[in-house]
């Protein structure tokens, strides 16, 4: 079971060194999300179609240095200007999903400078085709949604800023030129003609819109050279209200914009980010974890690619290696299930592994999820690189993981329905407020019994006793609640005590019990009173 100390935790979560390409003093930020607009729908009537929208945008220089920007050189195409990747995302019954497929990124080949009021002014005098320290420059949603000027994610190097303009998608053209790769020069190529409403922009299936919940609208910005410790101000997320006219949809802007990754909205998340050093980006893992329920915590994760290249191929989690693992899923931004990642119970771990064609990559985020009888406890969330490339196999994000098994199941118990035991708590030392709480039929009684070692005795009709009848110590009769056959039995745990394992049953007793006519086993715990890990 791989855990962190508290001092390790915080040590991973300081600024990493720069990239090989690092400018200093290169700092472009981001500071709203606005002007949202819909372009069309296609497909299937509403609410089964697709909707193609763009998010505007303002952003500043933030640095200590010009930033050059242009175009072209000699013709050319280059690649000195900043990229400005989107995405959609809904928070919904305790969720954060994203909702829009891997969108196409604007191409910003043009450098405005305006002064007046913003976060990085004033705005400074400097050399034409670059951004001026302290200027500011606005983005509408129609500008971002120029077609002609959004080509794929996947020709970018988020980690550098980089792009190759020779084989892109602007210079060999949608269709690719006749020729290709031969005609493949660096000149722009691309003729939107014939292009429809949705191609290329933001999609969102209507039916994503639809569902209840919150939807953010996140705008990135990735410029070649800038150090990593200046990217706390690259992304930017803002609340979006979508509406069904019954012909057509409309957007717009409510609540306020928040810098950083929309999974820091995730509402009772944490996030933790890591990088592979100075040889690739970052992934954020955000973290929410529920319960428990029945002696279940319910864990969900969502794993941002912020600017990592080589992509990720495997999330790793561990898990102690005698937890129970239910109700494992798995989210990701397209509707293919043949793509889908796939969960494998590997010892004291928990893997999901990617479908074909299917990395992390950058500007998305995945979610996974899955029940245990282990609590949280600090520890590392891994995700295995999918490409070649510079740089560790892994990176390892602190996350809380299942890591702390105090509260063992031994089996289950029996009848119909079957009487239970859980755990209210964990019978950490003290903790006052520990105990164990029975469920039978109402109107039943329950016959308690803890002991100071297990057992698998067993005893017919498919039931075990989970306890050695040797080392009993308490045996008690319970009544529990008539409204809803609850018994809960306190078992205050004073400070000073002695780490113990103690062992806990219950039988339900019901007239045609699977046991000697009247009783029915509960399932069976083992209570690691004063444990702090796995076994």
């Amino acid at each position: 079971m791989r855990t962190l100390s508290v001092a390790f935790v915080s040590l991973l979560g300081l600024p990493l060194a720069a990239q090989a390409n690092a400018v200093p003093g290169t700092d472009i930020a981001v500071f709203d999300v606005n002007g949202p607009g819909v372009f069309g729908r296609t497909g299937a009537a509403y609410p089964n179609g697709l909707v193609g929208m763009a998010i505007g945008h303002s952003m500043c220089n933030q640095g200590t240095v010009n930033l050059p920007w242009f175009g072209t050189s000699g013709g050319v195409m280059v690649e000195t200007y900043p990229k400005i990747a989107f995405l959609l995302a809904r928070e919904s019954n305790g969720r954060m999903v994203q909702i829009s497929g891997k969108s196409f990124l604007k191409h910003s080949r043009t450098a405005f400078n305006f002064s007046g009021t913003n976060p990085c002014g004033p705005c400074q005098s400097g050399p034409s085709q670059t951004f001026r320290m302290g200027c500011y420059d606005v983005y509408s949603s129609g500008f971002n949604g120029s077609q002609g000027n959004l080509g794929p994610t996947t020709e970018i190097n988020p980690w550098l800023g980089s792009w190759n303009p020779v084989g892109s998608y602007f210079d060999i053209g949608d269709p690719a030129q006749t020729g290709y790769p031969a005609a493949a020069d660096g000149v722009q190529s691309l003729s939107i003609t014939g292009f429809g409403s949705v191609k290329n922009r933001m999609q969102v299936l209507e039916q994503d819109l639809v569902t209840p919940g919150t939807i953010y609208g996140q705008n990135q910005l990735v410029i070649l050279g800038e150090p990593v410790a200046n990217r706390g101000n690259n992304q930017i997320s803002r609340p979006l209200s979508f509406t069904w006219s019954g012909s057509s949809w409309s957007v717009a802007v409510t609540g306020t914009a928040s810098q950083g990754s929309v999974l820091t909205r995730w509402t009772g998340a944490t996030t933790a980010m890591a990088g592979n050093g100075n040889d690739d980006g970052r992934f954020l893992v955000a973290v929410k974890v529920t319960g428990p329920v029945n002696g279940m915590w319910h864990y969900e994760y969502a794993v941002q690619n912020v600017d990592n290249h080589r992509g990720g191929a495997v999330f790793r989690i561990p898990v102690c290696a005698e937890a129970r693992v239910e109700n494992v899923g798995f989210h990701d931004i397209d509707s293919d299930a043949l793509n889908d990642w796939t969960p494998v119970r590997n010892g004291d771990a928990l893997e999901f592994l990617a479908g074909a064609n299917n990395p992390l990559d950058w500007n998305t985020f995945y979610n996974v999820w899955f029940d245990s009888d282990a609590a949280p406890a600090a520890g590392l969330f891994e995700v295995d690189a999918a490409r070649p490339g510079a740089g560790a196999l892994t990176v390892a994000v602190p996350a809380q993981v299942p890591g702390l098994f105090n509260v063992a199941w031994l089996g289950a118990g029996c009848g119909a329905p079957a009487p239970t035991v859980v755990a209210t708590g964990q019978p950490t030392i003290p903790n006052a407020a520990f105990g164990v709480e029975f469920s039978v039929t109402p109107g039943n009684l329950v016959i308690a019994a803890f002991g100071f070692a297990g057992a698998n005795l067993p005893l017919g009709g498919g039931c075990f006793q989970y306890l050695d009848g040797n080392q009993l110590g308490v045996v008690e009769l319970l009544v529990p609640n008539p409204a809803d056959g609850k018994a809960l039995r306190p078992i205050p745990l004073a400070a000073g005590m002695t780490p113990v394992d103690w062992f806990c049953q219950g039988f339900e007793v019901v007239d045609g019990g699977p046991l000697l006519g009247f009783l029915a086993p509960t399932n069976g715990l083992q209570l690691r009173v004063g444990g702090t890990g796995c076994p």
